[in-house]
């Protein structure tokens, strides 16, 4: 790896290292990370490089740039995979307050004055939703024929019927908002992360890696730091409010972008990409998936609990911003 390294961009490195599920090393105070980009599209890279160079012309020292190979490309092929090599300056050990970060990042990303069209997510949720809904929809019609055999497709065809309510529950509750609620400035798209949880910018040290960026609301990322600590975390609730606040410091919601944030935790996504994951595994990692589906289902009350709860909670005064409560779940 080290010599291919040398051959695609000039650079030897001494030894190689991971950098959360990434491969590293440095070169005096620079680290340099090899991402495999997968199938991504190049136009979609080309928007990453140039938000990532935006945001380090902002003064984000933490933001990873893009290096070129030595004939001036920024994809290399190694042992027929495809990679991004991206380099940073190192970050020194730091206890990260990571809503008032976040909320910078978020500040600075909405100043970005270009256009945005491959990594563009904003206004396209309930789309996006209604075509993941349809799919999963159709194929749980062709399971039901079929009659299921496995413990898990049983679980699946039961339990179904629920989360299509629940998706068309946070669908709607989008499209409420869109009519009833004014976006302000506070609502313009900004750079956010495909999915933002309380590890991410901690497992690389807390440099910012551009490769899964996406252009969209704010909300985004907070509602899935939100899902993931609920889902992952003890003491959630605490943790929850004082990320929420940290961040409220720096950039506050509008009442439009707090209702955004309620949809996208509304929507069942845990669920959905369990079911996904085990059938385009073909059943191969059935043990995980058999797993997390039962988890999922045992805790359907309490996530209700907490979908209820969640406004109350974090001492939203809904009633001043004028945001509707679900009355199936209070």
């Amino acid at each position: 790896m080290k010599e291919l390294l040398y051959e695609q961009y000039g650079i030897r490195p001494s030894d190689l290292s991971m950098l959360g599920p990434y491969q590293s090393f440095w070169v005096r105070n620079k680290v340099y990370i090899l991402i495999p980009i997968g199938k991504r599209k190049e136009e979609e890279l080309i928007e990453m490089k140039q938000l990532s160079d935006f945001m380090t012309e902002q003064g984000d020292l933490s933001v990873a740039a893009f290096v070129p190979t030595v004939q001036g490309y920024y994809v290399s092929e190694i042992r027929e995979v495809n990679y991004c090599l991206l380099r940073a300056v190192r970050q020194t050990e730091r206890s990260m307050n990571e809503g008032r970060e976040l909320g910078m990042f978020h500040l600075r990303g909405r100043l970005y004055p270009g256009e945005i069209s491959e990594l563009s997510r904003i206004g396209e949720w309930r789309e996006l939703w209604e075509k993941r809904l349809d799919q999963l929809e159709k194929f749980w019609y062709g399971r039901l024929t079929n009659h299921p055999t496995t413990s898990f497709e049983k679980l699946f065809i039961n339990s179904f019927p629920y989360y299509l309510g629940l998706a068309e529950n946070a669908i709607q509750y989008v499209v409420d908002t869109e009519l009833d609620a004014e976006p302000q400035v506070a609502d313009a798209a900004t750079i956010c992360q495909q999915r933002f949880t309380d590890r991410l910018w901690r497992q690389t040290n807390h440099v910012k890696v551009p490769i899964d960026w996406v252009f969209d609301h704010p909300s985004r990322d907070l509602a899935e730091w939100v899902r993931h600590m609920y889902e992952e975390g003890e003491q959630a609730e605490e943790k929850i409010m004082t990320f929420l606040g940290e961040y409220e410091a720096v950039a506050p919601l509008s009442a439009f972008g707090w209702r955004l944030l309620f949809a996208r935790l509304l929507f069942p996504l845990q669920y959905f990409e369990t079911v996904e994951g085990y059938y385009l595994s073909g059943g191969g990692d059935q043990p995980f998936y058999q797993d997390r589906i039962e988890r999922i289902l045992e805790k359907t009350n309490e996530s209700e609990r907490f979908l209820a709860s969640f406004y109350q909670s974090i001492r939203l005064p809904t009633e001043t911003l004028g945001i509707p409560k679900l009355d199936w779940l209070t």
